[in-house]
């Protein structure tokens, strides 16, 4: 069988695949289990030591999944506005190859200067003052220099006089609904900023015998996830706050003329912004008690959020069944596997795997050249250091050997640690570019590989040796 090696000159050579599981070293096994596992939607529990590819394995995971059809929404509950409503906005998805999103015949698009300017300021598109386009992210007119806010004047409240105060500086709005006149007929318009420079525009004609009602107020509901999100949710297990969502504090409460309205201050968890993705929790087993509430997203796929400090006015709003269907990719280290409930891995082994990584593979052709390509991907990753050379590469291909026997006490093998390792190839293109070098040569590795072992150690071997290739064979050996 043909190596790498026999003809490569420098890792540019290297042709790097661009399926994210390809990229994935050395543990095919996981990689078949976790793509049958997308496909069937199970839960997947990742366990194994840090850095061996346990969120690479989750994040390719996610580019298996079809796009979102629900959009989440928020609306106003008149009669109890501490319970908002949940809104369910289905989104159509067009089967062809391109799988674009098709809109209903009653909505299009517009773009922020063929918007009517009052909404265009409510958007926070023009300036109240000279008119002038910008972003909704800018705070300021970009050509007056005046404060981009809506026209308050209508509010006769104390929170009015508050923002002619300059005390509350409010953002520019998302949703503006209205009533308009084309031609002769009336019609009931929403508009919607779907992206920086896209408007939703949603048109319905009033019949005629429909009263003329006044629009609703204007910020009646709001979007709680997005139709266009990222469904791929990374959490850590230190925050359950975090995982299942809050709600702001006002000191107004939801007063209708002072505070903010309850279903503004609604902030969506991680279980909430995941629905119909992947919600991927680093180190389960630090959620501690908490992961009762994991448990019972799983089994109900709705969660209510509410506020969790009880001296807040958050604590008084919650909203029941917000939808929360995802797949569960969680990840621990091997020593911390006994501080997942019971429970919570019963659920996973019942509705899907559990998967301990490999942390080295045996060393054979097949295995050194992935090695390799571990190197080519990390250099065009990092896109500031030069490839290696033939040599260099040898030198890292005899680290990943001493790692797997200092580490796993594995002989004649290859580390899986891919996160040191990968440290290893940077630290090592950092020294090249110190110098000059156009490559990395075999001695910026050898100098790395006491760098690359942190403070702790590196000082010592630089106080004991005089060379960095001494203190790297007696750290070994």
């Amino acid at each position: 069988m043909t190596s790498l090696l026999d003809s490569l000159e420098t890792t540019e050579q290297v042709i790097t695949p661009k399926n994210p599981f390809q990229r994935i070293i050395g543990q095919e096994h996981a990689v078949t289990i976790v793509q049958s596992a997308v496909k069937q939607r199970r839960h997947v529990l990742l366990c194994g030591v840090p850095g061996i590819g346990k969120s690479m394995l989750a994040k390719a995971a996610y580019s298996l999944l079809d796009p979102p059809t629900q959009e989440i929404r928020l609306r106003h509950n008149k009669a109890l506005p501490d319970r908002p409503i949940v809104v369910i906005s289905q989104i159509e998805i067009d089967e062809s190859p391109n799988r674009t999103i098709s809109a209903p015949s009653n909505i299009f698009y517009s773009t922020p200067d063929r918007l009517p300017i009052e909404i265009a300021i409510k958007m926070g598109y023009r300036c109240s003052i000279c008119s002038s386009l910008s972003t909704p992210s800018e705070a300021t007119c970009t050509n007056c220099g005046t404060d981009k806010r809506c026209d308050w004047s209508e509010s006769d409240s104390y929170h009015g006089l508050f923002r002619m105060l300059d005390v509350v500086r409010e953002p520019a709005l998302r949703t503006v609904t209205s009533l308009e006149e084309i031609g002769n007929d009336s019609y009931h318009m929403v508009y919607e900023r779907s992206g920086e420079n896209e408007i939703a525009v949603t048109r319905e004609k009033l019949g005629e015998n429909s009263v003329a009602k006044e629009p609703q107020r204007i910020d009646a509901e709001r979007v709680l996830v997005g139709r266009n999100t990222n469904r791929f949710i990374r959490v850590s297990g230190t925050s359950h706050v975090e995982l299942l969502g809050d709600v702001k504090h006002d000191p107004y409460g939801s007063a209708e003329t002072l505070g903010m309205a309850a279903y503004q201050r609604v902030i969506p968890g991680a279980i909430h912004e995941a629905h119909e993705g992947i919600l991927y929790i680093d180190e389960v087993s630090a959620l501690g008690p908490h992961q009762s509430h994991l448990l019972t997203v799983m089994q109900e796929r709705i969660y209510s959020i509410s506020g969790h400090n009880p001296l807040s006015s958050g604590a008084a709003v919650r909203v029941d069944d917000v939808p929360c269907d995802f797949i569960l990719f969680a990840s621990c280290n091997t020593e911390n596997i006994d501080g997942i409930l019971p429970a919570l891995r019963s659920r996973i082994r019942g509705y899907g795997y559990e998967i301990m990584l490999a942390s080295w593979i045996e060393k054979n052709q097949e295995n050194i050249d992935e090695i390799i390509r571990f190197i080519a991907q990390t250099v065009e990753e990092d896109g500031k250091i030069p490839h290696f050379k033939t040599e260099s590469v040898k030198e890292v291909l005899r680290v990943a050997e001493k790692m797997a026997l200092q580490f796993d006490g594995k002989r004649n093998s290859l580390t899986l640690r891919l996160r040191e390792l990968g440290g290893l190839v940077r630290i090592a293109g950092d020294l090249a570019v110190q110098e000059d070098e156009t490559l990395v040569q075999p001695n910026h590795v050898t100098n790395a590989e006491v760098l690359s072992r942190g403070i702790d150690i590196g000082n010592t071997y630089s106080a004991m040796y005089k060379s960095p290739e001494q203190a790297s064979r007696d750290y070994f050996f």
